[in-house]
């Protein structure tokens, strides 16, 4: 049974997708900045494989139940056990998961500058890499995880992970305000405002700006506007279906269909009318096979 909490809140899936439950809770205050959402899933899903795209946000992903796969493409391809405690750093690449025996996860996701503020190393060592959150903090990451196994109650594992990252992170004090600025433009611009123009209304030059993004995010200002337009441009072709994706392309500044394709191919890994057909358990991923 769930205790009640006003900050959080509980919603059912039931689909030919599979059943599960998520427990959201709202960001405190003091991180907000830092991290965009936590939640705690548990359920089971219909399909074998899915795929989760990239963002401009890193994750930390604690298992609390039977292990999953990271499944790394390749001949022949290669399934990496999952059942402890995770970081994943941003990325612009996709990961295929799988959970054959059901999931209990609890997750947090950071902002593009967010991970800075827990993680002291260069961001640019963590983009693109998947794996063991101990291996980066050390022992802290098992007695977080060895605490959360000892209660039942999600809300309640929420706001034990909430209370660590309060005092894990201290009030975002590693996110520089030039960066968090820039970031934040190139999300709420969908990826349309170029790098020059970012660097001239920041005062400083290109290669100042991409050095700042390299150590505090991990990714080059242009490599996050791509995500940012490969996530709208997704969200238009998922929410119609289109099988012309001309006007797609134009209506979310691509130069033509072939230079969306191409963006397509390296952040699904799928053409666009491949990423049409697949279902999509939310937002963030696709469902493979």
């Amino acid at each position: 049974m769930q205790s009640y909490d006003p900050d959080t809140t509980f919603a059912r899936h039931d689909s030919p997708l599979g059943r599960w439950s998520i427990v959201s809770r709202r960001v405190h205050p003091a991180l907000r900045g830092v991290a965009t959402q936590l939640w705690h899933g548990a359920g089971r899903v219909a399909y074998r494989r899915d795929r989760i795209l990239p963002r401009a946000q890193s994750y930390l992903l604690i298992n609390l139940g039977p292990p999953q796969y990271m499944v790394l493409r390749g001949e022949p391809e290669m399934r990496i056990a999952f059942d402890d405690i995770w970081f994943s750093g941003i990325s612009e690449f996709p990961i295929d998961t799988e959970a054959p025996n059901g999931s209990v996860l609890l997750g947090v996701a950071f902002t593009a500058t967010g991970a800075a503020t827990l993680l002291r190393t260069p961001q640019h060592e963590i983009a693109n890499r998947t794996g063991s959150f101990t291996d980066l903090i050390g022992g802290e990451a098992r007695v977080l995880r060895d605490r959360l196994l000892d209660l039942r109650d999600a809300a309640a594992r929420l706001r034990l992970v909430e209370a660590w990252l309060l005092d894990a992170c201290v009030s975002a004090r590693n996110i520089h305000p030039l960066v968090a600025w820039a970031s934040q433009l190139l999300e709420s611009s969908a990826g349309s405002v170029q790098t020059a123009q970012l660097a001239r209304h920041a005062g400083c030059s290109r290669k100042h700006l991409a050095g700042l993004f390299r150590e505090r995010v991990g990714l080059a200002p242009k490599t996050l506007a791509r995500i940012h337009r490969f996530h709208r441009a997704a969200a238009a072709i998922a929410g119609s279906g289109a099988t012309g994706f001309g006007q797609v392309a134009a209506d979310m500044g691509y130069f033509d269909q072939s230079h969306l394709i191409r963006d397509f191919r390296q952040f699904a890994g799928l053409t666009p009318t491949e990423f049409a057909r697949c279902a999509q358990p939310d937002a963030l991923s696709i469902v493979l096979r």
